[in-house]
């Protein structure tokens, strides 16, 4: 079921649906053996530092594991097998020190979600990782954006613009993972173009480091250089962004000082809500 409210933070969702352990939930706290233990297939943090995990390998053998991971009983097994949520460097390091057994939390809740907050809250996350595991919720669950938003404890908005680093050509995403970690807001403007060729060649610029920040990009954008044969909607939605933009440096002192530029924003507000509204209505169903 979808959840019933918004959630203001990831920490209160993490407490609310999945009970990780208190001071006062010490019982909670169980051993198990290592090789009752399988990862989850769909982690969404897929690259793990080797020379940082023999540092938290290091770090366990010198002083102990001092958070638990936390793990779910298998449905899909007669014998005592868990599926592990959250904490898999310290599941990792653990076996990395021949150990035979880890301390754990053992969870009801859902484990594509937990690992996916758990990662979030920590921002172990890639932006392309983020954007493929918020895209399997959706599918597996068949989460709108608004639930998936109400999830991980992010504004809708957001939720979506990650989602749009999903359309990334196959290349940009190879890179990412094996070579060049570019941050979320420079994927986001590659993104936004219309054309793959242009994605790979603004790429290309900011792996050979020539654009740098997102403003290097947008005054490149802005000077035509990366714009091709955008149809109308493509126009239309560039300028969109580019309003945005500008109305996000507005103060709102500067509109409760001029009541009428705030009532005709607001009466533009909801001339677009409405305009939208009837082009969802007259598109094909299906």
């Amino acid at each position: 079921m979808p959840p019933s409210k918004k959630l203001s933070n990831l920490g209160d969702k993490f407490e609310k649906d999945f009970a990780l352990a208190r001071p006062n939930d010490a019982q909670r706290v169980v051993v198990i053996e290592l090789d009752k233990i399988t990862p989850n297939p769909d982690q969404p943090r897929k690259s793990f530092d080797e020379e940082a995990l023999n540092e938290l390998a290091g770090s366990i053998e010198r002083h102990g594991l001092i958070q638990p991971i936390t793990v779910k009983k298998s449905e899909n097994s007669d014998t005592e097998q868990y599926i592990l949520v959250a904490g898999e460097r310290r599941f990792r390091a653990h076996q990395l020190l021949g150990k035979a057994e880890i301390n754990a939390i053992i969870t009801k809740g859902n484990p594509d979600e937990i690992a996916l907050i758990e990662n979030l809250q920590r921002e172990d996350l890639k932006p392309l990782e983020e954007a493929e595991a918020l895209q399997r919720l959706m599918e597996r669950y068949d989460y709108t954006h608004e639930t998936v938003a109400e999830v991980v404890g992010k504004n809708r908005t957001t939720v979506t613009k990650v989602l749009r680093l999903n359309t990334l050509p196959a290349r940009i995403k190879e890179e990412c993972a094996t070579s060049h970690n570019a941050s979320k807001s420079l994927l986001l403007e590659i993104a936004h173009l219309p054309k793959e060729e242009d994605q790979l060649k603004l790429w290309d610029e900011v792996r050979s480091g020539k654009l740098t920040t997102v403003r290097t990009i947008r005054d490149k954008k802005e000077r035509n250089e990366v714009r091709d044969s955008q149809t109308p909607t493509q126009k239309l939605l560039t300028s969109g962004r580019s309003f945005t933009r500008r109305l996000r440096k507005i103060k709102i002192e500067d509109l409760e000082a001029n009541r009428d530029q705030l009532r005709e924003l607001l009466e533009l507000y909801e001339e677009i809500e409405a305009t939208i509204a009837e082009i969802t209505a007259s598109a094909p169903k299906g």
